[in-house]
């Protein structure tokens, strides 16, 4: 992992995601350049969600809840590497990657003020049944916590300032929320 997180490079790619060149995270955000991230989703055998706070010490997002992983991916990395590398990187999960994708790879733009532009590929991934423990790398994630898809509709619907934009984007996307409004329509 590279000391500061500003000079690692990323893949950086065109319209039709195909690899044009490399360069650091910081001119990738500045300039709005195009490049490749990951997310990952990690349910217990309940069905509960696994989100995390985001540490207060992120530039974008910070202390706010997001998916269980998102992780940009490493020059030559392929999305579900990236995803099992983002696990083990900030929550020190080492299970396997249960289904992925889980939607055709997909465009999201997300701009922050005048100097953060970030234009992504985006595929999600999820893991399954997880029963094991995590531990929170403190330079990613302030604290991490099972919940059911139930509250975290009720959470977001009440305070969605709460979340990173790109959290509520997925779940939309992934219509999870749905399904949990088919089991409020049943009951």
């Amino acid at each position: 992992m590279v000391a500061d997180k500003e000079e690692e490079y990323f893949d950086v790619v065109d319209e039709n995601n195909v690899v044009t060149g490399k360069q650091r995270r910081s001119e990738v955000h500045r300039l709005g350049l195009l490049h490749r991230a990951v997310y990952c989703f990690v349910f217990n055998p309940a069905g509960e969600l696994l989100i995390q706070r985001r540490s207060l010490k992120k530039r974008i997002g910070a202390g706010k809840w997001d998916l269980s992983c998102a992780e940009h991916l490493q020059p030559g990395e392929s999305y579900r590497e990236g995803a099992q590398r983002g696990l083990q990187e900030e929550l020190d999960i080492r299970k396997t990657i249960s289904a992925g994708p889980l939607s055709p790879t997909h465009l999201r733009e997300h701009k922050e003020g005048f100097c953060f532009v970030d234009r992504e590929f985006v595929e999600s991934y999820r893991v399954d049944n997880y029963v094991g423990s995590f531990r929170c790398d403190p330079e990613e994630v302030e604290e991490a916590k099972f919940i059911s898809l139930i509250e975290l509709k009720q959470a977001v619907e009440q305070h969605p300032e709460e979340y990173t934009p790109w959290f509520l984007d997925e779940i939309r996307l992934l219509d999870w929320f749905g399904a949990v409004e088919a089991v409020d329509d049943q009951q």
